[in-house]
């Protein structure tokens, strides 16, 4: 029997000694890539929760998102090579590439236009029953900003100007009034009547501070058809990087759909909540909620056909760009997700 019981100690011995003395597995190096964003904006919380959330890192990526005050920068720092990926309106892609640049979108961060065409309460509206294009008309004259010359703020305001027929070149004055601290300070004191707004600026305007109505709420279904199927925002490089980084571009999809599914599930909500009160600070805590609650359905990854059609006849319209271009010359069908569940 102590014979028998020997045997089976050393038998355990020859099973634990092996696993003891088997070396650390040592993580393999994260693959650094930086990040053109914006500070502060619903429109780049995708990058945001990905970064908060430890997505990035859990796909391998070493990701530091560098911020700039309008989307013509967030452009710029990835055509000049200064970042490997930029989380840019997706017309961007459209518009350099016009102009010779090879930019490609490999997936969404947020589908849905994000914009509010706001003004200043004192403004009349007597077209305001007749809704879009009728209520732009009021806007005749006016002073209205936007963050930046070339930003997505800038062209789609001229859009919605152009297309209610009004010349955004002589019938109102557009203005870059910068980030969203600038852009309110800006609307408070009123050296702006209007601002074409994404969250945070457009709630904090009109309900936190109650200096400003809308005139159309393009989120809601209001205003030009082309901006309801939409792919607002994406991840962006440059076509040459996607070729020599394949497998960079597949993790920064994985993460970022790891992102989207984490958004879309109710149930971590309030972990959402926690990332937002990170990069919103000084927002009212029950504003912030109701901004997420408004804003969580637009986070979807997918850039359909039609989005990027849409996104070509605008740009075509407002005489951004000389032709619509094909799906392929703005979406890398290499990487981008065709479906999400």
């Amino acid at each position: 029997m102590r014979h028998r019981r020997v045997r089976v100690i050393v038998s355990l011995l020859a099973l634990t000694l092996p696993l003891a003395a088997a070396p650390e597995i040592t993580a393999q190096p994260r693959t650094p890539v930086k990040i053109a964003v914006l500070r502060a904006a619903f429109v780049y919380f995708t990058p945001y929760v990905a970064e908060a959330k430890g997505f990035f890192a859990q796909h391998g990526l070493d990701a530091q998102l560098i911020y700039f005050r309008s989307g013509a920068e967030t452009t710029t720092a990835v055509v000049s090579g200064s970042t490997e990926f930029g989380a840019l309106a997706t017309e961007h892609v459209t518009q350099v590439r016009d102009q010779g640049l090879r930019l490609k979108a490999i997936v969404a961060n947020l589908t849905d236009s994000p914009f509010t065409l706001i003004v200043r309460k004192e403004v009349e509206l007597p077209n305001a029953a007749r809704g879009y294009p009728q209520v732009v008309r009021d806007l005749k004259g006016l002073k209205l900003g936007i963050t930046g010359r070339g930003a997505s703020t800038d062209f789609t305001l001229r859009f919605l100007v152009k297309e209610a027929g009004l010349d955004p070149d002589k019938d109102v004055t557009i203005i870059a009034t910068g980030g969203i601290a600038t852009s309110l300070a800006a609307l408070q004191k009123g050296d702006i009547q209007g601002y074409l707004a994404f969250e945070p600026i457009q709630s904090q305007a009109i309900h936190g501070l109650g200096i400003a109505k809308p005139v159309i709420d393009i989120r809601k279904g209001e205003g030009p058809r082309l901006l309801h199927e939409y792919a607002y925002n994406s991840m962006v490089a440059k076509e040459e990087y996607l070729d020599a980084n394949p497998e960079t571009a597949r993790r920064m999809v994985a993460a970022v759909l790891d992102t989207h599914r984490f958004l879309a599930d109710p149930k971590n909500f309030e972990e959402t909540v926690k990332v937002a009160e990170k990069y919103f600070e000084g927002i009212n805590p029950a504003l912030l909620r109701q901004i997420l609650q408004e804003s969580l359905k637009g986070y979807r990854p997918v850039i359909t056909r039609q989005a990027v059609a849409n996104i070509g006849e605008m740009l075509r319209f407002a005489g951004l760009v000389k032709r619509a271009p094909a799906y392929e010359e703005v979406v890398d069908t290499r990487y981008a997700p065709i479906r999400f569940p």
